[in-house]
């Protein structure tokens, strides 16, 4: 009685050019590499759980700063302080929305995607990422081991050092991260809105099949 049918994500989410890349890069965080989260600020996307990874990423010598797309949500103000209380005052910016040329430039252009959410309705910016080439961790929790796949790197959203220790193992080794940008490219093109739409017609053929028996 139960058909699953997953949703798309738009046929535009893809590796920007190089220009836009550079471009983005040199607005947003000129002076550093970045990670970045995108989505409703909310206490459920765990953004507390970023800003302590990258203190101790920047503690352990990595230059990285963490880039927050994304307009506020309910119960956030707490969040916004946590930065400061980490030492991390210039290192965090909260972007606010960013147009969707900029935002399928800062995909591309990450080092790193992050999406350690506490829970998920589907996980949209998780397939997003992937689509634009950017190497993904993302938690555990709800949807997301079901949207990512293999193609991301997987860790609990209450387990700190796993967390960080995935951020390394991407940063460290552009070889795996080569190849997680290339299975996440791969994972994001199976979701698309005319499967989606194909598969809605067939569950409803079928119902009506079963009715006109």
């Amino acid at each position: 009685k139960v058909h699953v049918i997953y949703e798309g994500i738009d046929e535009s989410f893809k590796p920007a050019p190089q220009s836009e890349q550079h471009r983005v890069h040199m607005q947003y965080s000129p002076d550093a590499p970045y990670l970045l989260m995108v989505g409703t600020l909310e206490p459920r996307k765990n953004h507390a759980a970023a800003f302590r990874a990258l203190a101790a990423l920047r503690q352990a010598g990595y230059p990285h700063r963490l880039l927050i797309a994304g307009g506020d949500g309910w119960l956030f103000s707490p969040v916004r302080q946590l930065p400061a209380t980490l030492g991390l005052d210039n290192q965090v910016s909260f972007l606010g929305y960013v147009s969707h040329a900029d935002l399928l430039a800062l995909y591309s252009a990450a080092d790193c995607f992050l999406e350690p959410s506490l829970y998920e309705g589907f996980g949209f910016p998780v397939l997003e990422a992937m689509a634009c080439g950017a190497p993904v961790v993302c938690s555990d929790a709800s949807s997301l081991p079901e949207i990512a796949g293999d193609a991301a790197l997987i860790v609990s959203p209450h387990d700190d050092a796993g967390l960080v220790n995935a951020i390394r193992l991407i940063i460290d080794q552009p070889q795996f991260a080569a190849r997680l940008r290339e299975l996440g490219q791969a994972r994001a093109a199976t979701f698309r809105w005319d499967h989606c739409a194909a598969e809605t017609v067939d569950v409803y053929r079928h119902v009506a099949e079963l009715r006109g028996r």
